[in-house]
């Protein structure tokens, strides 16, 4: 009999359907063991592998259980669920629901290739915990859907200690690491290294065999299958240098916190890319229109100073956006159809401009925002087409279409601060009743996915017993 808790069966459903890259509830039968090295559960698929290690001593038992197991049995809750093999070497599950004992039966699964599982690396070599969400971040630069360049696999070089991913319009390379290796090798995409239940504050060991790489964090250890025919695109070349640059920023903190909030907000056209315009002109700026709006709409970082020579350029916002959120502070414009670059000291980030003849210039009418007045939002009734105007005090505009200087309002504009607090206090309590109103549903919704996965596990009680009293009756005829 092998024992795990209902908390730990969700925890192993979550990382072993992401590593495997499998649907919700399918997948591989999973491998129990127990004996005197502890605990060990398996699974694999072509090109990843998983395993889950306790160290301990324990009576030797082993089975094969199909993946469903997990779905049925798990919980936000450390009840143990018992699982043993029967005569007829069915596996049997058993937990309690409550008060109320469960029981599920499932059919023996025994996989062709019991024995090819991946080998552990002789040698490992111990990094920080940043190296878990530097794969992650990574993995997130490629591309389901590679053609000609192998932009589906990271990169990852054994001779500089550094990773490298692009999906053919965004690149991102970072280094700082140490692998135990001395060559490139291509690993394959994942969305394993993002979930939370990963451990983020542990050290990751990274080790090699002659066809897989493996990642050691935790209790966890995650292979993944080594790419050897496919060629990965020479990224090295399309990364510019920081001191080449024509012109730059260097985002504050308060600005950077600003972007991440208001950026998702702008109006996104998916068909023309999200275009929105970024001009560091004295003063750095990031302007939108859509298509049904009049005048645009401008954000201006009050406490981020642009350097170089003025330049103005069309970018996708979602690759300024994700600048911000992997918390890269150095902008780097080198030209309006040359990729920009948003770097740190270990991280570079590059990406690809949209058509320059397309960039927005200022207008008087331009509907301002400014980051030095934290009240100021960006309100968007559709996202993809429309923007509505902030109900605010507007600045006066000067003729050449800058507005006030370092985001000083006139004095007309503070004498709308009273009902323009007013309006605020009104927003923030449709907030809060919106607010309680989705934590409500989201309690109903909860218990309806427990009682529906309860009607579930009886069904499957009632089914098993059926089958019990079948099988009695035709050993009596």
């Amino acid at each position: 009999m092998i024992t795990i808790t209902r908390r730990l069966a969700g925890q192993m459903r979550v990382v072993f359907r992401k590593a495997l890259n499998m649907t919700r509830s399918t997948g591989p039968a999973l491998h129990f063991a127990t004996g005197p090295g502890g605990t060990h559960v398996r699974a694999k698929c072509a090109n990843a592998a998983v395993e889950y290690h306790v160290p301990g001593k324990l009576p030797q038992d082993e089975m094969w259980v199909p993946f469903e197991l997990l779905c049925d049995v798990e919980a936000r809750r450390d009840d143990p669920v018992q699982i043993e093999m029967l005569g007829d070497r069915r596996v049997l599950a058993g937990w309690r629901d409550g008060n109320l004992p469960q029981m599920v039966q499932y059919d023996p699964v025994t996989p062709s290739d019991t024995d090819d599982f991946p080998e552990t690396p002789e040698t490992f070599a111990e990094n920080p915990p940043g190296l878990l969400m530097a794969l992650h971040d990574a993995m997130l630069t490629t591309t389901p859907d590679a053609a000609r360049y192998a932009t589906d696999h990271i990169q990852v070089r054994g001779g500089s200690g550094a990773l490298a991913a692009t999906d053919g319009r965004q690149m991102l390379i970072q280094d700082g690491f140490e692998f135990p290796w001395g060559n490139d090798v291509l690993i394959p995409r994942t969305k394993v290294f993002g979930s939370d239940e990963l451990p983020q504050d542990k050290p990751v060991a990274i080790g090699k065999t002659d066809g897989w790489v493996a990642i050691r964090v935790g209790p966890w250890r995650i292979w993944l299958k080594i790419e050897k025919e496919r060629r990965f695109p020479e990224v090295d070349h399309h990364v510019p240098r920081a001191q080449d640059a024509t012109s730059g920023c260097r985002l504050s903190a308060a600005d950077a916190d600003f972007l991440a909030e208001n950026l998702p907000r702008l109006p996104c056209d998916e068909e023309r890319n999200c275009p929105v315009t970024l001009d560091l002109n004295g003063k750095v700026a990031i302007r939108v229109k859509a298509a049904d709006q009049p005048q645009p709409t401008e954000l201006v970082l009050a406490n981020s100073v642009a350097s170089g020579e003025p330049m103005r350029v069309n970018t996708n916002y979602k690759f300024l956006a994700r600048a911000v959120k992997l918390g890269l502070n150095e902008l780097c414009l080198y030209s309006p159809k040359v990729p920009a670059m948003c770097r740190d000291e270990h991280r570079s980030y590059v990406w690809a401009l949209l058509n320059a003849e397309s960039a927005i210039t200022p207008t008087d009418d331009v509907i301002r925002i400014t980051s030095a007045d934290a009240r100021q939002d960006v309100r968007t009734t559709n996202r993809k087409t429309r923007i509505r105007k902030a109900t605010m005090p507007r600045p006066n505009s000067s003729g050449n279409g800058q507005g006030q200087a370092n985001g000083r309002t006139s004095p007309q504009a503070t004498t709308g601060a009273k009902a323009d607090d007013q309006g605020i206090d009104v927003l923030i309590e449709q907030a809060e009743a919106l607010k309680v109103a989705l934590r409500d549903s989201l309690s109903k919704t909860s218990e309806l996915i427990s009682a529906l996965k309860r009607h579930r596990k009886q069904s499957k009680l009632v089914q098993s017993t059926l089958q019990s009293l079948r099988r009695l009756q035709a050993v009596d005829a």
